[in-house]
């Protein structure tokens, strides 16, 4: 499958015409179920999750696994702030998601939301007997479900999809790259000191009672629109807070 001819000569992939050019690395974030797992069932888990990992390493994906930085077993002093924080902006900021449909999974639910709310596309991976929740396959938006009967079945739909997928994970890519400007931030925090305000009073002065506090402000003011990525109830109450309209923040 080619390019449409007018992505830049940087996303375009080597091929006959253009030998030369490397290929771009893409990056994928894997969610399954970590917490509440016995011995056996994490082991079989990791099994996997290591088979997705070397079919990317094909692709010229980078995985990132949150079992080796934020594993509840092995990482017990991270702190439960700091686990959301990161697993949230390494979803956002990911091509692609990979979801380990095997075990119910409360934390892998928010990373399926985090991903549905940026556009990230979803592969969903289940075994042939899984039942998976319509919660899960039900999520408007690009999502692709893998089933599999055995792990070597498991590597080789993969190793296609993932294929598959690339040309339109390019273009995804090219297409959210200005959202790594931080314009809505910079202007919250003009209008915010344009009034006086610090982050406290403006967290205060919303209609909703603890939508947000000071130092979610300060980290919406200094991040890009993209791992912002704010809805717009919360924008309502910023704007509200600041005594503007929403249009004054975009």
């Amino acid at each position: 499958m080619s390019l449409p001819h007018h992505l830049s000569p940087a996303v375009r992939e080597p091929g006959a015409e253009n030998p030369a050019v490397t290929r771009r690395l893409l990056d994928a974030y894997l969610a399954s179920a970590l917490t509440g797992l016995d011995s056996e069932q994490r082991t079989h888990l990791f099994d996997i999750s290591d088979t997705v990992a070397e079919v990317c390493l094909r692709h010229d994906v980078r995985l990132y696994e949150p079992r080796k930085v934020t594993d509840p077993v092995h990482h017990t002093s991270v702190p439960d702030v700091e686990v959301f924080r990161t697993d949230r902006h390494r979803v956002i900021r990911s091509d692609f998601l990979v979801y380990l449909a095997h075990h119910p999974s409360t934390g892998a639910g928010q990373e399926l939301v985090f991903a549905q709310e940026a556009v990230v596309p979803i592969l969903v991976i289940a075994h042939m007997d899984t039942r998976i929740s319509r919660m899960v396959t039900g999520i408007p938006g690009p999502l692709t479900l893998v089933r599999y009967g055995s792990v070597a079945e498991l590597g080789k739909r993969l190793d296609q999809e993932i294929g598959e997928l690339r040309p339109q994970l390019l273009r995804r890519r090219e297409a959210v790259e200005r959202l790594d400007e931080n314009r809505v931030g910079a202007r919250m925090r003009a209008l915010r000191e344009q009034r006086g305000m610090t982050r406290r009073q403006v967290a205060e002065a919303t209609r909703i009672p603890g939508a947000f506090g000071a130092e979610q402000l300060r980290e919406w003011e200094q991040h890009s629109d993209r791992l912002n990525n704010l809805s717009l109830a919360l924008l309502e109450e910023i704007a509200f807070a600041l005594g503007v309209s929403v249009r004054d923040l975009l």
